[in-house]
């Protein structure tokens, strides 16, 4: 993935204490990444920097919303982002492999944080994504639903396969 210039904090030269950066993300922004499942977005992000000699921690902060597909009824709806974490980076010349540190080399003078974004958008969204219920009624499209319903309604009428009734009676010879 090539850098996103707008996204390229240069950290050196820059007086130790916090640094704050907002950024407003928007659909393009996810163009730049392959396979995302998020329609549309409206997102503000707030990344704190605290500077502290070659240690640098992120904090990152995601409020908006994000338009994603439900997972019952597959049409769209605008899921709400709430969403904090924090990252740590280092600059070294020892290359370690700690998951919750990314290690610069220590003649680089500047980090691309959009990777970091797009993984907290993901992140920030639940694997499973449904209309949320307002007041006890599901938000899903009920033509769907009523589909959904007679389709389940139809395989409990079915006789069960006989082999699973030998299957069933073995089992029961096993155990006792």
């Amino acid at each position: 993935m090539k850098k996103i210039s707008e996204f390229i904090i240069p950290f050196i030269g820059m007086k130790e204490g916090e640094h704050t950066f907002n950024y407003v993300i928007r659909k393009s922004f996810l163009e730049k990444f392959d396979n995302s499942e998020i329609k549309d977005i409206v997102l503000n992000v707030e990344v704190k920097m605290i500077k502290n000699n070659r240690l640098y921690e992120f904090r990152f902060h995601l409020k908006g919303s994000a338009q994603v597909e439900c997972d019952r009824c597959l049409d769209e709806f605008n899921m709400p982002v709430d969403y904090q974490s924090r990252l740590f980076v280092k600059t070294e010349d020892i290359e370690n492999a700690e998951d919750d540190i990314v290690y610069l080399k220590s003649d680089e003078s500047e980090i691309d944080i959009s990777q970091f974004i797009y993984e907290n958008i993901i992140f920030s969204l639940p694997q499973k994504r449904v209309h949320p219920d307002i007041k006890g009624k599901s938000q899903c499209n009920p033509e769907i639903l009523k589909k959904l319903n007679s389709l389940s309604a139809n395989k409990s009428n079915k006789t069960p396969d006989p082999r699973w009734n030998e299957f069933k009676k073995m089992l029961n010879n096993l155990i006792k």
